[in-house]
């Protein structure tokens, strides 16, 4: 099957972006803040955190502002994941208080992980993880 080129130009914008607009604190959350799940942790210039845990084949997304939890409720996010297998890009569905997607298989070691979306007030949320 041959990659979409838009859906690749999408990925590379996003993942771009990600990486200039996140400071990456460490697993441990020594910032503060932090990962609470046990994740990868990155926090963003406004406020936001956003922690990655991969749990099997599912990837699980934590939002939070300040230390609080993000109400995901009218939230609308995606992510993209870029591997040597090629590029997919999933919708998240918000289960409890996170976001979830449902994959075939873990992602590998070093696979490029993006979230974007925007929360309920229209406020653009992206970050961006290389799994470990």
């Amino acid at each position: 099957m041959k990659p979409n080129p838009i859906i690749l130009a999408l990925a590379s914008a996003v993942l771009a972006f990600g990486a200039a607009s996140v400071m990456a604190r460490d697993d441990q959350g020594h910032d503060g803040h932090g990962a609470r799940h046990g994740g990868q942790f990155v926090e963003l210039e406004d406020h936001h955190g956003v922690e990655m845990v991969v749990d099997g084949a599912r990837l699980v997304f934590h939002l939070t502002e300040g230390d609080n939890s993000l109400d995901l409720a009218g939230s609308s996010f995606k992510v993209i994941i870029q591997s040597d297998a090629g590029t997919k890009m999933l919708p998240l569905t918000i289960d409890g208080g996170a976001l979830v997607a449902k994959l075939d298989a873990a992602p590998p070691a070093g696979a490029k992980i993006a979230i974007s979306g925007k929360d309920a007030g229209g406020h653009a949320i992206q970050a961006r993880f290389v799994k470990k």
